[in-house]
């Protein structure tokens, strides 16, 4: 540990304090965007609002996790929530959990009636498309018809040993692969080389409930995979950490042209994973902080070395976190980023709820989160009559 480290360590509350004010002022530029305090009370809210996990799995046990994640679940269930989103990770502590959103998404399935069950995501690069298929489809009959995928190109190159081709070829294997599962889905028999030397027509099974898979592709903040999904008629799955608001408004519309471009009917599907924990208690800096501190630093490791002054920095970034766009924070303070969200074009919010809380804490701080999906708001109109309807997601249009 540094010295830097220790001496940050044995501060007091006050003096955290005044490191935090101090940081505050250093970061302030023109380019900041602070959430304002005054709000109206009634403030239009995206149109969809859904749980998003993505644990290190280093801050869990995991016997502890995905009793977590089950009980998350039914809650957002029964509170009207749209859906939850899973990933797929391999090989490091950040998202480690869930090195198959499918396999958790069946869990969730049989004990939910009306969430969607998404994957956020799968990596379409290490796996076969028929492989792929034939996970989701038997989520899809679980469920009855609510399941759905957000693709992801894999980006770390130890991944792929599980790969079948070329870590350099990952986004064109991820455009085919996803064209394929697609195929599949809708009962499309596709070919295929086989390792004896032959090819082979394969028709997957079971066939699953919904016709057409909805589908997304997970962006971190490249302007050119908003384009690709928005040309390609997916739904864009995407988060602010690496992007800025700013960033984000630009993205979303350089995808809404490109979807526009392209012919398709509508304007897409944008989901945004936003760090959520909805509280008054007005020790929420001090409680929320060492779990914040422990996640960037999981996320920090994968791309990465410590560095001297890593404490300050984790600070600074956690600081952004709690006076930015995030929902960590009051419940009016939380409206009004979902409202900032949805004015950058968010049609879906993820609210990522396991960034390294006791799983207790996270539990006791769902219900003023998922209070927030009972806001009404008078854009949105609900007329269709069947409850699925409503549940289901403009996923793909093409």
């Amino acid at each position: 540990m540094s010295e830097l480290s220790q001496r940050l360590q044995k501060l007091t509350p006050e003096q955290r304090k005044r490191l935090s004010e101090n940081l505050r002022r250093r970061e302030a530029s023109p380019t900041a965007e602070p959430v304002g305090a005054s709000q109206p009370k009634h403030v239009l809210l995206p149109k969809r609002q859904s749980l998003y996990f993505f644990a290190s799995a280093s801050a869990h046990a995991a016997a502890d996790y995905y009793p977590l994640v089950l009980e998350a679940a039914k809650q957002a269930d029964q509170a009207g929530l749209h859906a939850i989103w899973l990933p797929e990770r391999h090989f490091v502590d950040f998202g480690g959990f869930s090195p198959n959103p499918a396999v958790l998404g069946a869990a969730v399935a049989v004990s939910t009636e009306r969430l969607g069950i998404r994957a956020g995501s799968v990596a379409a690069p290490l796996q076969h498309p028929a492989r792929i298929t034939e996970d989701w489809a038997l989520v899809d009959n679980l469920s009855g018809g609510r399941a759905g995928v957000s693709f992801a190109s894999g980006w770390h190159p130890d991944d792929f040993v599980l790969a079948r081709e070329d870590y350099a070829d990952r986004r064109e294997v991820t455009a085919r692969t996803i064209e394929h599962v697609r195929a599949h889905w809708r009962g499309e028999a596709v070919s295929y080389p086989t390792t004896a030397g032959g090819k082979a027509e394969v028709r997957t099974q079971p066939r699953p409930v919904q016709a057409e898979l909805p589908v997304w592709l997970t962006a971190a903040g490249n302007p050119a995979t908003f384009e690709a999904a928005g040309r390609a008629g997916y739904g864009i799955m995407t988060a602010l950490l690496g992007q800025t608001l700013k960033a984000l408004r630009e993205n979303v519309a350089r995808y809404r042209a490109a979807w526009r471009a392209a012919g398709h009917e509508g304007d897409g599907d944008v989901v945004v994973m936003a760090h959520s924990y909805v509280s008054d208690r007005p020790d929420l800096e001090e409680f929320l902080r060492p779990a914040m501190h422990a996640y960037l630093r999981s996320f920090r490791s994968q791309t990465t070395e410590s560095e001297q002054d890593e404490e300050v920095l984790l600070e600074s970034a956690y600081l952004d976190f709690l006076q930015g766009p995030s929902l960590l924070g009051t419940p009016d303070k939380a409206r009004a980023v979902l409202a900032e969200l949805r004015d950058a074009g968010a049609d879906e919010v993820g609210h990522l709820v396991d960034f390294g809380l006791p799983a207790a804490d996270v539990l006791a701080g769902l219900p003023q989160l998922l209070a927030l999906s009972a806001d009404p708001d008078p854009t949105q109109a609900q007329t269709a009559e069947d409850p699925q309807e409503q549940q289901d997601p403009q996923g793909v249009r093409a």
